[in-house]
């Protein structure tokens, strides 16, 4: 194997092996990414190095909050508060979301569903019971003041009974989008105390006071 050789100022004909050249080369990667500097700057970044740095050195005390929410329930909490936002957001919270909205409204599709069989009741049963009722009456039953005030007592109760019905849905809606606004406001974070650590450079320099404190002792126990 030959090397590069650099001609020996100390003596003409010694030949030296060329020191290695670190420009750019695997070597000089390394030895950058591990120096000091590119070590607290990685600390301070996050970077690769912070564990190097952090096993050499330690870790200074700290403070702070950390997602008590695993990995699988993120998509379900954000879904929450994007149908929160508005409607259309999607998915079991954002179904739920839409459909306390709609119970709200003031043309509910869940309240005129629940309207409609009243109404019919009211048209095909309420009103054909009082008319055939005041027809067997006689002339004029069914233009009389009686069958007037029958039919408008009839309507007067189906209003309040559609009245009933909006009004409960109301209260349904407004609890349901209550119940997911405080889930949603929650405090999904817990407070972490992180202690201080000294690594090995704190372990060892720790170690080598013991050291010379018994030293010490020693060396004064013999006088």
């Amino acid at each position: 194997m030959s090397f590069a050789t650099n001609t020996s100022p100390y003596g003409s004909g010694q030949q030296l092996p060329a020191s290695p050249q670190t420009g750019g080369g695997a070597f000089s990667n390394a030895a950058s990414a591990l120096s000091p500097i590119a070590l607290y700057n990685n600390r301070n970044s996050g970077g690769a190095g912070q564990s190097i740095w952090e096993s050499l050195f330690g870790k200074n005390e700290r403070n702070y909050q950390q997602s008590t929410l695993g990995q699988e329930q993120q998509p379900g909490y954000q879904q929450l508060l994007a149908s929160l936002q508005g409607p259309g957001a999607g998915g079991a919270f954002g179904q739920s979301a839409d459909y306390y909205r709609d119970l709200l409204s003031n043309d509910s599709q869940t309240a005129n569903a629940m309207f409609a069989p009243e109404q019919r009741r009211f048209n095909e049963q309420i009103i054909p019971d009082l008319a055939e009722q005041f027809a067997g009456m006689g002339s004029g039953g069914l233009s009389s003041s009686g069958f007037r005030n029958a039919a408008v007592g009839a309507g007067a109760d189906l209003s309040e009974r559609l009245g009933a019905i909006r009004a409960q849905l109301r209260q349904q809606g407004a609890q349901g989008l209550s119940s997911m606004g405080q889930m949603g406001l929650g405090n999904y974070n817990e407070n972490i105390y992180r202690p201080e650590t000294f690594g090995l450079a704190g372990g060892f320099a720790e170690g080598a006071g013991r050291a010379a404190g018994t030293a010490g002792k020693m060396a004064l126990g013999g006088f």
